[in-house]
C-alpha cells in the first residue's frame, strides 16, 4: 500500500503548468483556489489555510499577480493591510481546471464498477479525515526525519 500511495503522489505532482508563457506552480494554484473558495484574504490567512509558509505564499502571490490571476487591494478594515483576491481570469482558470479534473477522474474510473467507485470515495474520505487529524503530528515527524537523517 505504501508503494502504491507513493506512486499515486508521483503521478499527481508530475505535471508542470504553463499559463500565458508563465510557469505556475502547483502551490500557486492552491493559493488561488483558497482565495477563490474563501474570498479576499490577507497573505497570512492564506498561508494558514494552505499550510504553506508565508514566504512561499508570497512568492506564489507574485507569480499569480504577474500572470493576471490575482489582484491586491487595500483592506477596508485596516488600510495598512493588503487583501488578495482571485481575478476574473483566475476564477475562469480554476473553473476550467475543475472541469478538466472531473473529466480526467471520470476517465480514470471509467472501467470501474459503480460499487467500487462508492467504496473508493468512502475510503478516500476516511484517509482525508485521518490526514487532517494527524496532520500536525505527521508534519513534525517528517521534519524530524529530514533533519536528523
Amino acid at each position: 500500500m505504501e508503494r502504491e500511495f507513493g506512486t499515486l503522489m508521483m503521478h499527481m505532482t508530475r505535471y508542470k503548468h504553463q499559463i500565458n508563457g508563465n510557469r505556475i506552480d502547483r502551490m500557486a494554484l492552491m493559493v488561488l483556489g483558497t482565495l477563490a473558495h474563501c474570498g479576499p484574504s490577507r497573505l497570512t490567512t492564506v498561508a494558514e489555510r494552505t499550510g504553506l509558509d508565508p514566504s512561499t505564499v508570497s512568492r506564489q502571490v507574485a507569480d499569480l499577480e504577474k500572470a493576471g490571476l490575482l489582484a491586491r487591494d487595500t483592506d477596508p478594515e485596516d488600510r495598512r493591510a493588503i487583501l488578495l483576491e482571485a481575478t476574473t481570469e483566475g476564477q475562469q482558470l480554476l473553473d476550467r481546471l475543475s472541469r478538466g479534473r472531473r473529466r480526467r477522474v471520470e476517465r480514470l474510473l471509467s472501467d470501474w464498477q459503480p460499487e467500487d467507485i462508492v467504496t473508493f470515495g468512502r475510503l478516500l474520505a476516511q484517509l482525508n479525515e485521518a490526514t487532517e487529524k494527524y496532520g500536525d503530528q505527521n508534519a513534525f515527524e517528517l521534519e524530524q526525519e529530514l533533519n536528523n537523517g
